[in-house]
């Protein structure tokens, strides 16, 4: 489900899905734990006093150098947007027209592309314990990553500690990362493997 914009006092500025396919909170989760303002609605983060109308957005501090690339993507996003007179509307993004379908509904409930659980290529005799649990751990997203931290409510700055260019996830740091791949790189290389990677861990494990 995700929302159309009215006046925006039915609306969660951070925490529903209004402007992007993920809520806000979700797709800049650095800074919606930077945010002062958490639970406030569209209507209330939107100044219609100054000018044309601007975002009254507040954070806790200043940002960063390293930050502001961050914040130019998200005032993009948000620059498309602004409340009007109209009410709020709920669409349902899987239907015509935002409009729900029961028999689209039940078509989706039956139609299964979701990946099972992997467990024939994590619970392996000739495994060690320790590496099939950490193989457990990455394909639900369950590593102690720096993304998963700030979920948890951890304020902290999330960069790559190998790379340093992307935010630190489990799918990142396993197999987009730049230096990972140019040891996956070496190593295939060296028992002449080609290999490409699917997008997620628990694909990776699945395949």
């Amino acid at each position: 489900m995700t929302f159309r914009v009215g006046k925006g006092n039915m609306i969660s500025f951070w925490t529903d899905v209004w402007c992007s396919e993920s809520s806000l909170s979700q797709c800049f989760p650095h800074l919606f734990g930077m945010a002062a303002h958490q639970n406030l609605t569209i209507e209330e983060m939107w100044d219609q006093n100054s000018g044309q109308g601007n975002w009254n957005l507040h954070f806790l501090r200043d940002f960063n150098d390293w930050e502001i690339e961050l914040v130019g993507e998200f005032l993009h996003i948000l620059r498309g947007f602004k409340p009007s007179l109209e009410e709020d509307s709920v669409l349902w993004r899987k239907g015509r027209n935002g409009q729900f379908r029961v028999k689209k509904a039940y078509s989706l409930l039956t139609k299964s592309d979701d990946i099972g659980f992997p467990y024939k290529s994590i619970w392996v005799a000739r495994v060690p314990t320790k590496v099939a649990f950490f193989a457990w751990e990455a394909s639900w997203g369950k590593v102690l990553t720096l993304d998963s931290l700030q979920r948890r409510g951890f304020q902290l700055p999330n960069r790559c500690f190998l790379c340093g260019c992307e935010e630190e996830s489990v799918n990142h740091i396993l197999i987009y990362c730049t230096v990972v791949r140019a040891l996956r790189d070496i190593v295939f290389g060296l028992v002449d493997v080609k290999w490409v990677f699917p997008g997620t861990v628990k694909e990776v494990l699945a395949s």
